[in-house]
């Protein structure tokens, strides 16, 4: 025998303690994917051009710029400009739209530099982005308000994508009304939970929960939504519930 017998060591058992935070994190973490960084979001036209709901909110991150790129909808851009552009700097892949459009600008570059002093120009904590583009003989106007962010970004780039579906009339989509119930009702619920959290273990679920309210905002569907952000439904489920009644996450 080359190790002796040793006689068993008595032990007793104790009951673990487990926090209430750990157990909201267990409950919404659902991470079976990267983090989100470095995501690629898509937009529709239609809600870039402001028919659907609000025109789409973006963050461009210090350190890290964000790409628009509007290649899949076969326009060429016209013209571009920032309401303030003291604080991002605007660049092209190509040279802008000048007819012919041909091998002009498809994509656009935001990046973030050091405040300039503008004179006569009021500092803002975010700022509206009018791009015109062009494709065949018709002429568009697309709209995104742009806020700024530091550390680590959620998305690099965004793709401005044609509707596949046709757009309804107003008064024959009663589930617009549905569905930006339940999207105000998500959004109210992350408030009340980003309070609850004061740990700040569930931040990656809060990024995850974000990004799905872009992409239902630019058009994709919940069911889509969550699959592309990996999130549980339940977890929704529980915002609504928080929106709801004001209740904690038990």
């Amino acid at each position: 025998m080359l190790f002796p017998k040793s006689s068993p060591t008595p032990y007793t058992l104790h009951p673990i303690p487990f926090p209430r935070s750990l157990f909201l994190t267990l409950f919404l973490i659902q991470l079976t994917s990267p983090v989100l960084a470095q995501a690629v979001l898509n937009i529709s036209t239609s809600h870039a051009e402001g028919r659907t709901s609000d025109i789409p909110k973006l963050t461009v991150w210090s350190g890290s710029g964000l790409s628009l790129n509007f290649v899949s909808t076969g326009e060429h851009i016209v013209k571009a400009w920032l309401d303030d552009p003291s604080k991002l700097t605007l660049d092209f892949d190509a040279p802008l739209c000048e007819s012919p459009c041909e091998s002009s600008a498809k994509i656009i570059h935001l990046r973030r530099i050091e405040p300039l002093q503008f004179s006569h120009l009021p500092s803002a904590s975010s700022t509206l982005l009018t791009v015109v583009t062009e494709g065949g003989q018709e002429k568009k106007v697309y709209y995104f308000k742009l806020n700024y962010g530091n550390g680590q970004p959620k998305y690099i780039a965004v793709n401005i994508n044609t509707d596949t579906r046709r757009l309804l009339p107003q008064r024959q989509q009663p589930s617009q009304v549905s569905l930006k119930e339940r999207t105000e009702r998500i959004e109210q619920g992350l408030k009340i939970a980003k309070q609850q959290d004061t740990s700040g273990q569930n931040e990656l679920v809060f990024e995850r929960v974000e990004a799905l309210l872009i992409q239902v905002r630019s058009g994709l569907s919940f069911n889509e939504a969550i699959k592309r952000t990996n999130l549980s439904p339940s977890v929704l489920f529980k915002l609504e519930t928080l929106a709801t009644n004001s209740g904690g996450l038990n």
